[in-house]
């Protein structure tokens, strides 16, 4: 059945915006399974509906733990900009190592991001500047894994 206008497509209560977000992997919350349940009962429900309903009045129907990943373009971007700095932050504290040292400057030697071994320097920069919900040991694991 074709959508009958955009509202069916975008409404919270609407069946076919519920399908659209659970092939998204989106799994919906009690509360919004009675919103479309009270909204369309009026009409036969669809069978992966009332499996839905059953799944979720079990139990069985649980979110995935943890913080849900952001994908959208622009957090991309936002890390590949990072981890860009983060590699020219380490080249250049690593070339800094082998000319003068790690002591660094009277302005930055009381910094917390100017601390530890070259690759933590340079994820504490880019954190500090980038990424400020972030750790460092999260930003290096997150670029390591990517």
């Amino acid at each position: 059945m074709p959508p009958r206008n955009l509202f069916d497509l975008f409404d919270a209560t609407s069946l076919l915006n519920l399908e659209r977000r659970i092939a998204e992997g989106r799994i919906p919350t009690a509360d919004e399974l009675a919103a479309v349940l009270e909204a369309n009962s009026a009409e036969p429900l669809p069978a992966w509906f009332s499996e839905l309903v059953v799944k979720s009045l079990r139990g069985e129907l649980k979110k995935k733990r943890g913080r849900p990943k952001d994908d959208s373009p622009l957090s991309v971007i936002r890390f590949q900009l990072a981890k860009a700095k983060y590699y020219q932050y380490l080249d250049w504290l690593q070339k800094r190592e082998l000319s003068v040292g790690l002591k660094g400057w009277a302005a930055v030697r009381n910094q917390s991001w100017w601390d530890g071994s070259p690759h933590e320097r340079a994820a504490r920069l880019v954190t500090s500047r980038w990424f400020r919900h972030m750790d460092w040991k999260s930003f290096l694991n997150r670029v390591s894994s990517s």
